[in-house]
């Protein structure tokens, strides 16, 4: 009996730890297949991927949110019972269809009228937030196929641009910062059809050369007090002014230059029709008499309603065939004291573009009232032009495009510089080799956001002036000896304000001839910045800085 009852018990106790180890295995395999841990990715990891988010919505509609999956294999994939999920639950989304070759398959949200023009493979609900997510996309067995975990913010994308959060590399980690960035202007939404919506620019062929002149404050920066004196800048604005046969559109911000105020009066009194757009919290205090003066001439201002943004233009449209633009403002320190620069552009084609974006703010639709409605590409016989007006027109997103093509240098002047987008591209061009030379005002370099310390620590040489006025110019040069000089200027100051709030203008100019100009003027300007004021000095402009 004993004997019988141990062989019995030896048999039983390796089933009972047999059984209860089958049990437990299947209950961790059950585990393992729904716990949200990436070490835990199943061996086809990323053979589909979250390519590209616009969890931020479209121009159209915050709620106009959609996302993007690639194939990254070279065979179809049925995506029959997999899901894409956050981990707090909304949206949770269950696929269907299949997604071709090295192809790609779209999700939109709530309808199929999110992505203009193309097809939705799948219509899903649930919105993403706008502080971030963590996404599973996960296959018919509940593996984890791909991850993006930007719980704590998303990687990349803008919400007052609209624009989407795009995969840099297939082969690395959704869970990657820096294997993200942004898709500038609206994305590039793509089914499995492959049709895709985008929103590339459409260039203009204007046919005629670029017929242009540039004028900078001469008596900048050694200037010490205003003057009633003209400058070579005044005089041709005024030459512009008194010359006009018909019609004269201003949009404006600081106002006090008297010889300007007169000038517009009396082109109003021999019959031009003046029309002006300013600025409502100018033109009540600092700038409130000159404005006046306007008003008791007859002539009729427009200004903005809004405490928190600006009218900040400073551009004429004469005749409707010439624009003034640039950094002046029409005023004692903007024409004798601080350092500013203006362009005139003789072109019907420009004044046409100016004359759109003045006519929407004359209607009394300003900042985010206002509408992209204007063409942005321009080609004057060879030489590209490209037009953008703030808030409504991405620029921010085209002068980070613009800056990634430096190849050899960047110039810049610049009063306010405040947003990281643009001060992480400059740092990742000093990454690639490109030369950074930078002036900030010492105002403007103040503001805790400012870039400069961050461009000095990673190898840029900026300056910082010491000059009586301003350095209130807002331009750059890149490649000013490379292949495609390029010159951006205009009202806008580098700062999510000036991006995505204010009423401004920008130029990005590609001409030789103009980049040799403004960098002409970046020298005249450095060489009177003391040496102390300048951070990681090299021998290229020592000489400059001697006084």
């Amino acid at each position: 009996m004993r004997q019988d009852t141990g062989c019995r018990l030896r048999f039983f106790i390796p089933l009972l730890y047999g059984t209860l180890g089958v049990v437990f295995l299947f209950a961790l395999l059950q585990w393992a297949s729904i716990k949200p841990v990436s070490a835990n990715v199943s061996a086809a990891a990323r053979d589909v991927e979250i390519n590209e988010v616009a969890w931020m919505g479209t121009s159209t509609s915050a709620n106009d949110e959609w996302v993007e999956l690639v194939n990254t294999t070279a065979s179809p994939v049925d995506l029959t019972g997999w899901t894409l999920a956050a981990g707090d639950g909304t949206p949770s989304i269950s696929l269907s269809g299949s997604i071709p070759a090295g192809g790609y398959f779209l999700l939109e949200r709530t309808d199929d009228t999110t992505v203009p023009s193309v097809a939705a493979d799948l219509i899903y609900t649930g919105a993403l937030g706008n502080d971030g997510e963590q996404l599973f996309l996960r296959d018919d067995t509940a593996a984890v196929i791909d991850e993006v975990d930007s719980s704590a913010g998303w990687f990349s994308g803008q919400a007052e641009a609209r624009v989407p959060m795009l995969r840099v590399d297939t082969a690395v980690s959704g869970n990657d910062p820096d294997n993200w960035t942004y898709n500038p202007r609206c994305g590039s939404a793509t089914n499995s059809a492959g049709v895709s919506h985008t929103c590339i620019l459409t260039e203009t062929v204007v046919g005629v050369d670029l017929d242009y002149s540039v004028y900078f404050n001469l008596l900048a920066p050694a200037a010490t007090v205003t003057t009633t004196a003209q400058t070579p800048m005044e005089t041709a604005l005024l030459s512009l002014v008194n010359n006009a046969s018909s019609t004269i559109d201003i949009a404006l911000y600081g106002l006090n230059r008297l010889s300007i105020v007169n000038a517009l009066i009396a082109a109003h009194n021999r019959g031009v029709t003046v029309r002006v757009v300013g600025d409502d919290d100018a033109a009540a205090n600092e700038y409130s008499s000159f404005y006046q003066m306007l008003t008791d001439a007859g002539i009729t201002i427009v200004t903005d309603s809004s405490l928190s943004q600006i009218q900040h233009n400073k551009f004429l449209v004469v005749d409707g065939t010439v624009v003034w633009t640039g950094s002046t403002n029409f005023t004692d320190t903007g024409v004798t004291l601080n350092a500013n620069n203006s362009i005139v552009v003789t072109d019907t084609t420009l004044a046409n573009v100016y004359t759109t974006e003045f006519e929407e703010m004359w209607a009394g639709n300003f900042h985010s009232a206002k509408i992209d409605n204007t063409a942005h590409l321009f080609n004057y016989n060879g030489t590209l032009v490209e037009s953008y007006f703030s808030p409504t027109d991405v620029v921010a997103f085209e002068v980070w495009d613009e800056l990634a093509q430096a190849d050899e240098t960047i110039h810049f002047a610049m009063f306010f510089w405040t947003d990281p987008l643009l001060t992480d591209r400059v740092i990742e061009k000093l990454g690639d080799g490109v030369d950074i030379y930078g002036m900030f005002d010492q105002l403007g370099e103040a503001n805790g956001s400012s870039g400069d310390e961050a461009m000095c620590a990673a190898g840029a040489q900026i300056g910082i002036e010491n000059f009586t006025g301003k350095l209130h110019d807002k331009f750059a040069v890149i490649d000013v000896n490379g292949p495609d000089p390029t010159v951006i200027l205009g009202s806008y100051n580098w700062t999510a304000s000036g991006a995505y709030a204010n009423d401004e203008n920008t130029l990005i100019i590609h001409d030789a001839a103009l980049a040799q100009a403004y960098y002409a003027e970046w020298q005249r300007l450095w060489g009177s910045i003391d040496l102390a004021n300048i951070c990681n000095p090299d021998s290229v402009y020592l000489p400059l800085v001697i006084k």
